[in-house]
């Protein structure tokens, strides 16, 4: 999946991942910011429950990719 998506943007599985991982932190951190601070505590947990599921997604797919990439080397 992983590997079609960053086919199609014409970049590397890899930096797309890096690219998934920064934007979960950004969610997080908003979302963390918005309910501490009190200015919309509604909001910034739905921002923060995002960016867990974003996080959780980047890090199976994560797995998967470097799981494939094991599996093609060859053994010695």
């Amino acid at each position: 999946m992983v590997e079609r998506l960053a086919a199609r943007l014409g970049t590397t599985p890899m930096r797309l991942l890096l690219v998934g991982w920064a934007l979960s932190a950004v969610l997080l951190l908003a979302g963390l910011a918005l309910v501490l601070t009190g200015a919309s505590p509604a909001v910034g947990f739905v921002l923060f429950v995002l960016g867990v599921i974003t996080t959780m997604v980047v890090a199976v797919n994560l797995m998967r990719l470097r799981a494939g990439e094991h599996a093609r080397k060859p053994s010695k």
